[in-house]
């Protein structure tokens, strides 16, 4: 918990400095003093809004899971009216999100072992809010139309697409060498609905296949001989 509830422009200048700083050199390696360096402001001035590093990291976690809700709540408004363009663009927010908080997945169970109370944040909000909010609105896509599948087949497929939509982004070569946000978020997005591709019914199969097509890479010419 930062020790001044009510939130300055040093304090948020501190939690946006920390997480470039944290996604560009890895957590471990930043310190509240490279923080400070950074911002050429005292130790003292840092401690002020903060006791310790973790509870910058927890100030972190805390705006990305909002940020998951909030994608969370729109995607309920969107599996009222399913389409595969709309569940792409969601997707693709989704996955930029995770990528400006990618040094939290990258580094979680590390985390873990320093801050105790990040765990049971994440205990209760990544397995279990988020968790359930994926599982519901896979759920109402089958109820849509959009995807087909018994009530276990379902229950796997949101489990092991969040896993795989936060794993995509803590890759260690995606970490070690940095893209730009629309790349990562497009080809993110390609490797989702390829997961999802034999589990879409036959009412969605033409436009999820013009949607796949579309974001493909281009293939590379040949030569004639």
């Amino acid at each position: 918990m930062s020790r001044k509830e009510s939130k300055s422009p040093t304090f948020d200048r501190i939690v946006e400095a920390s997480l470039q700083l944290f996604n560009q050199q890895g957590e471990r390696s930043v310190t509240t003093n490279h923080i400070a360096r950074y911002l050429n402001i005292s130790t003292g001035n840092l401690y002020y809004h903060f006791a310790c590093k973790e509870d910058i990291i927890n100030e972190l976690y805390r705006r990305y899971s909002k940020g998951m809700a909030d994608y969370l709540n729109a995607a309920g408004e969107l599996s009222v009216n399913a389409s595969i363009e709309g569940l792409v663009s969601l997707l693709e927010k989704v996955l930029r999100h995770l990528w400006t908080f990618r040094f939290i997945p990258q580094s979680i169970s590390s985390l873990f072992s320093v801050n105790q109370s990040l765990q049971e944040s994440y205990s209760k909000i990544e397995a279990g809010l988020i968790s359930r909010g994926v599982e519901k609105l896979f759920f109402k896509l089958r109820d849509q139309g959009m995807l087909e599948g018994d009530d276990v087949q379902i229950g796997f497929l949101a489990r092991n697409f969040q896993l795989l939509q936060t794993g995509w982004i803590a890759r260690p070569d995606i970490a070690k060498c940095p893209q730009e946000a629309q790349t990562v978020a497009r080809e993110g997005c390609l490797s989702l609905l390829y997961f999802l591709d034999p589990y879409v019914s036959s009412r969605f199969r033409q436009p999820f296949e013009r949607v796949l097509a579309g974001m493909a890479p281009a293939q590379p010419q040949t030569m004639p001989a």
